[in-house]
């Protein structure tokens, strides 16, 4: 009689306890994605909260406010810089394409010259930018037939943006409190895992800390990085939107011999400028830094952390930004690797179940 009572109540338990989960999901749901970096974030720079709160023991409130400071300051100031120049680049587009507007461009010597796609480009520049008044012509026609959809756009692509920056400071506010009390989290959470899955629970979350550092490592810190250094060298070359090309070379970084090949054809259109000193400078100093942090560091980091072949790791980028969006590229290499841990789970429990005697 007990037993025919107990699996009801068990049933009921559960229910519980899924009734409590999804309500708090839904409660949550407008924060989990700030909640979600700022938990990526505690775990990628939780080394070096316990070095600042190891210098100031006793004050949790001071060394979590002191930490969330510094990574507010090694993360966001360089990243607002970062498009303050990119928006003055764009600025600089703008303007050119005001001044092509009003008086006209002439097609610049270099442009036929250019393999392959040559004659489509001098086509293309003489039809709308030699010719005055096409630029707004074209706009023109398009804002008339599209006007609603402009404004819908322009509206949403504001709110996204005001979005995006409430997500950012509210994600530094909770970092504030995941770096306060964050081993009384680690320490009930693994109380949790180690109470519903039992033995395996350690190895999975043992791997999470490194695998997220090495992402945040290898992925961001170095593709800011590398976006910073390529902006400076193409400034330094003469090249034109400098920010803005340095960091779209960083980001198609990722793509095989995308970032080469955009720095090839930058180096061409200088030396067909006449300015090949520059041209080889660029080529030679960009390869080599694409190919350094490309290749080199950023697999090292990653590998390091994660131990997964380079190819894994694109799929988990790749993958995970086209399904979770931006906090993808931290969260789909990860998965990657407890689906690694899990198969080394399967492998060994399957090599101790063949090795069981029979009786």
């Amino acid at each position: 009689m007990a037993e025919h009572l107990k699996q009801p109540k068990s049933l009921i338990s559960t229910l519980f306890t899924v009734l409590i989960l999804v309500g708090a999901a839904i409660v949550l749901s407008p924060f989990l994605l700030a909640i979600l970096w700022a938990g990526i974030i505690a775990t990628a720079f939780w080394p070096l909260h316990c070095r600042i709160r190891g210098r100031f023991p006793g004050k949790p409130n001071g060394t979590a406010f002191l930490t969330t400071l510094v990574v507010a300051f090694l993360l966001v100031g360089p990243m607002i810089g970062l498009i303050v120049f990119m928006v003055q680049d764009l600025l600089q587009i703008t303007t050119f394409l005001r001044m092509a507007d009003e008086a006209g461009v002439e097609v610049p010597n270099w442009l036929p010259e250019i393999p392959i796609v040559g004659e489509l480009l001098v086509a293309s520049w003489k039809e709308y930018l030699s010719v005055p008044k096409q630029i707004s012509g074209l706009l023109r026609d398009t804002l008339t037939q599209r006007l609603g959809d402009v404004q819908g756009t322009a509206s949403a692509i504001l709110l996204e943006l005001l979005g995006r920056v409430a997500t950012l400071f509210f994600a530094l506010w909770v970092l504030f409190f995941f770096y306060r009390d964050g081993s009384s989290i680690s320490i009930r959470m693994n109380r949790i895992g180690s109470d519903w899955l039992g033995p395996r629970w350690k190895p999975y979350v043992s791997h999470m800390p490194p695998a997220l550092r090495a992402a945040v490592n290898g992925l961001v810190i170095v593709s800011f990085a590398e976006a910073v250094v390529l902006s400076v060298l193409f400034a330094a070359c003469g090249v034109y939107a400098p920010v803005l090309l340095g960091t779209a070379t960083a980001l198609i970084a990722f793509i095989p011999m995308a970032a080469p090949g955009l720095l090839a054809l930058l180096g061409m259109i200088l030396f067909l400028s006449g300015n090949g000193a520059d041209a080889v400078v660029l080529v030679t100093v960009g390869m080599l830094v694409v190919l350094v942090a490309d290749y080199l560091v950023r697999p090292l980091l990653i590998q390091g952390g994660t131990h997964l072949p380079f190819l894994a790791v694109l799929f988990g980028v790749f993958g995970g930004v086209i399904t979770m969006g931006i906090v993808g590229l931290i969260i789909g290499p990860v998965l990657l690797v407890l689906l690694v841990v899990f198969f080394d789970e399967a492998s060994h429990s399957h090599n101790h179940d063949t090795h069981e005697p029979i009786n």
